[in-house]
């Protein structure tokens, strides 16, 4: 898997767990589709010490970073508390399992030009 693989699957498993978090201020009526953003985040390359360690994502009420060495996803809080680590394969099968199931069976053989 390339890093920008890697970086993606991050970025869609924080995403996936801010979709599932609840809002305070909102009906439990309305339902939004799991591809729509519930909240807004930013993101930047997260260096310690002088050194490339992953990506941070941002929002008001929650952080996350994504730490390359370690293979792990470390949500944070608004107090800054660990609420959540989600470790490669955990990120993998919850990124898999989001993906459309694709059948890539073929009936035929391919031809090829001659």
């Amino acid at each position: 898997m390339t890093p920008s693989q890697k970086l993606a699957r991050a970025r869609h498993c924080f995403q996936a767990w801010l979709n599932a978090q609840p809002e305070e201020d909102s009906p439990e009526t309305i339902q939004i589709r799991p591809e729509e953003t519930k909240v807004e985040w930013s993101e930047t390359v997260f260096i310690c010490d002088g050194f490339y360690r992953g990506r941070r994502f941002r929002t008001d009420s929650a952080s996350a970073i994504w730490f390359t060495e370690e293979h792990e996803l470390k949500i944070h809080d608004a107090d800054g508390a660990c609420v959540a680590t989600l470790t490669s394969a955990e990120m993998e099968a919850q990124f898999a399992a989001a993906q459309p199931q694709t059948d890539t069976a073929q009936t035929e053989p391919m031809r090829r030009a001659a």
